[in-house]
């Protein structure tokens, strides 16, 4: 399966911004990256797609507020970067980027909102609903702070999805 193709069949002329409860919303599947995500996540078999447990949410969780980001290399978020095939370097620079972005929601609120679609782009047994097409990072902060209901663009696939 050709992810990357699949996300190019998003209309995202269509999107209207909806409230949604943040609860209801998951990580994108990709086939493609699966067993990663899989392998550093710590929960519950049926939550491998809930953001509560991503390696984003709990970067945040474990540093924000905290002063200096250390020892970064042993989080699941650097692993998995790693395991996407990135460097020290660019990690490193996420990482910061990711805490910035984090500051600037605490301090000013989201200003883009965090495309979703209606339904997942390819069919899992671990969702069946909301599924994260951009903002990821947005929503972990989202999450870190306590939102409960999101503003998002909901979408589809061209095809109907």
């Amino acid at each position: 399966m050709n992810f990357s193709k699949l996300t190019k069949k998003i209309n995202t002329d269509n999107y209207i911004d909806s409230v949604v409860e943040i609860s209801q919303i998951k990580a994108q599947y990709n086939p493609d990256r699966f067993g990663f995500w899989k392998s550093l996540h710590e929960g519950p078999e049926e939550e491998v797609l809930n953001m509560m447990y991503s390696s984003h949410y709990r970067l945040l969780d474990q540093y924000v507020g905290k002063g200096t980001l250390k020892h970064i290399e042993k989080t699941a978020y650097y692993k998995l970067q790693q395991l996407y095939g990135r460097n020290d370097k660019w990690i490193r620079d996420k990482i910061n980027k990711f805490n910035d972005m984090y500051n600037s929601i605490y301090e000013e609120g989201l200003h883009n909102n965090i495309h979703i679609l209606r339904k997942p782009l390819v069919k899992n047994k671990y969702n069946d609903s909301f599924e994260i097409f951009e903002g990821h990072h947005r929503f972990a902060c989202c999450l870190v702070l306590g939102v409960d209901k999101i503003l998002c663009n909901p979408g589809s696939r061209i095809n109907g999805c």
